[in-house]
């Protein structure tokens, strides 16, 4: 299902027409304006059947005023208008509405590609995605970086982790996880291992915020 949803949603040139902004488009970009200031890009889809935008915000991620760590967040739009199927005695803070983040040095044409894909890729299997799961990729998805595995995690940052619960969904709060992509050495010991093993290591080897595609694999 994998390869045939990637495919699928990097079709260029389509006719159809783009589908309709949701109820909760609006609110959703509100929230996130609030907190993050106005997106210096919003990157439409112009898919007919689900609608899933992604933002643009700039953000230096130094600790310290003296130091520049400058970056962008990315934020999906759309994935939270689809609610997923999240089993009954689903761990941690699962939510059948979640939107995705990934921390980027520049809001490249790849990152928001992939970041769309992910945030389809839960409705597209009927299936549920929560912080620490998992999606192994046949080929790395990104041309610039060999990993291969996405990660989903509960953002580290606080102001990331409530970003969207001021939404007015008549539901549950919209919930969101950050994406990282890691090695294959990487997602082995976790498999091996479990989550907190490689968190040891991240920590360790002061695993960067803002993804590197070139960093060296931890394990």
């Amino acid at each position: 299902m994998v390869n045939k949803l990637f495919s699928r949603l990097f079709v260029v040139g389509g006719r159809e027409a783009p589908s309709p902004a949701s109820e909760l488009m609006a609110p959703r970009a509100h929230a996130m304006r609030e907190a993050l200031g106005d997106p210096v890009a919003v990157y439409r889809d112009d898919a007919a059947d689900h609608r899933v935008d992604v933002h643009a915000y700039g953000r230096n991620f130094a600790d310290c005023d003296e130091d520049d760590d400058d970056g962008y967040v990315l934020v999906t739009s759309g994935m939270s208008d689809r609610p997923m199927p999240i089993p009954a005695g689903a761990w941690g803070r699962a939510s059948p509405l979640t939107e995705l983040i990934w921390y980027v040095r520049k809001p490249h044409r790849e990152f928001v590609g992939n970041l769309r894909w992910l945030a389809k890729l839960a409705n597209f299997d009927n299936t549920w995605f929560a912080s620490g799961h998992r999606i192994p990729m046949p080929e790395p998805p990104l041309s610039f970086c060999p990993f291969k595995t996405f990660l989903l995690l509960t953002p580290i940052l606080r102001l990331d982790r409530g970003l969207l619960a001021s939404v007015e969904t008549g539901g549950p709060p919209i919930e969101t996880l950050c994406v990282h992509l890691i090695s294959e050495p990487e997602y082995a010991l976790i498999k091996r291992d479990g989550l907190r093993r490689l968190f040891d290591r991240l920590d360790a080897a002061g695993y960067p915020l803002v993804f590197d595609p070139h960093r060296a694999s931890l394990v």
